[in-house]
């Protein structure tokens, strides 16, 4: 990234400016082959956050037919598609939120022609339960409706399958923080909400942000995949402190998530105290981790106000070793200690 961090404008035709374009479409190919797309479906976003904003309303702004007037979001799914409601409903769509299991899985009901789209996660960023997202790809496609599909928990651990938007984060493989991108399977229509110059085959108007762009597709050639066996060992410590798994069959999470709770002792105060020894953990997603609010998510699967402030979210990484795992658990039950007592 660093020889790019004073490049030209990639939208320039002087020499620099090629140089950099060139660069961004070395990265665009990189992508294009971690997830298994063509390369002009991949358009850069400034992250998953952006990037599921324009799948859910990209199309919501293309939609010339006003039968399709209906939009199902998951309840569990992320702020980021939750945030477009109010927006959706003043353009005049009927939002309608799916129920979800106690693992946060949607139940998706039987659609008809009236709607437009279905957005629902491949893996849920709280719980880390993988969607059998291929049955809602084919209702979607009985119907005509779009399937707009967020995999940014996913990305890098698990294939998503294709369907015709897949929103995707490169800090997820390793990659910077602020680069994103929005698979646009050919043919699916949309319009851009971020206007400007004509970026990204006019789809994300603004200045691409190279260093960024080309460190994501550097960090997509070859990350490593994360070992399910720390996790697992590290729940196994925890069950003896009383800890409650929210995903009791682990093999239908990501091998990288361990999600629960200890009842009795809130998340806020857990955190702190394991914060304290060197455990870095989230309570609800990690962007609204400095919230006190139960985790929307838990709401959704079912969990009282109480049960959901008290769920803990783990991750594992490619780095995490069964030695790492088994002294995290020791230092859980050091914070618990001190709690109880």
């Amino acid at each position: 990234m660093l020889p790019w961090l004073a490049s030209g404008n990639p939208s320039s035709l002087y020499a620099e400016g090629r140089s950099a374009k060139a660069a961004i479409d070395e990265a665009r190919e990189q992508v294009s082959l971690a997830v298994g797309c063509e390369f002009a479906e991949v358009i850069f976003t400034s992250g998953g956050t952006e990037a599921v904003n324009l799948a859910i309303l990209g199309p919501a702004l293309a939609n010339e037919n006003p039968a399709r007037s209906q939009i199902l979001i998951s309840a569990a799914d992320h702020h980021c598609a939750l945030g477009t409601v109010p927006l959706l409903e003043r353009l005049g769509y009927e939002v309608r939120f799916i129920p979800v299991s106690r693992t946060a899985l949607p139940i998706i009901p039987p659609l008809d022609e009236s709607v437009l789209m279905v957005v629902a996660m491949h893996s849920n960023n709280e719980l880390g339960t993988v969607t059998a997202v291929e049955s809602i790809a084919s209702e979607c496609e009985r119907v005509g409706a779009l399937f707009a599909m967020d995999a940014v928990a996913s990305f890098g651990k698990i294939r998503a399958p294709r369907v015709d938007l897949v929103a995707i984060a490169s800090h997820k493989v390793g990659g910077p923080k602020g680069a994103g991108a929005l698979i646009v399977r050919s043919g699916t229509k949309l319009k851009p909400w971020v206007v400007g110059g004509g970026q990204e085959r006019e789809l994300r108007g603004g200045t691409e942000n190279p260093p960024a762009i080309i460190g994501f597709g550097a960090a997509c050639r070859n990350f490593p995949v994360t070992s399910a066996a720390p996790r697992d060992v590290f729940i196994d410590r925890l069950l003896a402190l009383g800890f409650i798994p929210t995903v009791v069959d682990c093999s239908t999470a990501l091998s990288s998530y361990a999600h629960g709770r200890f009842p009795g002792i809130p998340a806020e105060t857990l955190l702190i105290a394991l914060d304290r020894l060197g455990i870095s953990a989230n309570s609800g997603a990690a962007c609204s981790s400095g919230s006190v609010e139960p985790s929307h998510v838990m709401l959704a699967c079912g969990y009282s106000e109480t049960e959901a402030k008290e769920a803990m979210r783990f991750t594992f990484g490619p780095e995490s070793t069964l030695e790492m795992a088994e002294d995290a658990a020791d230092r859980v039950k050091q914070a618990i200690s001190q709690f109880r007592a």
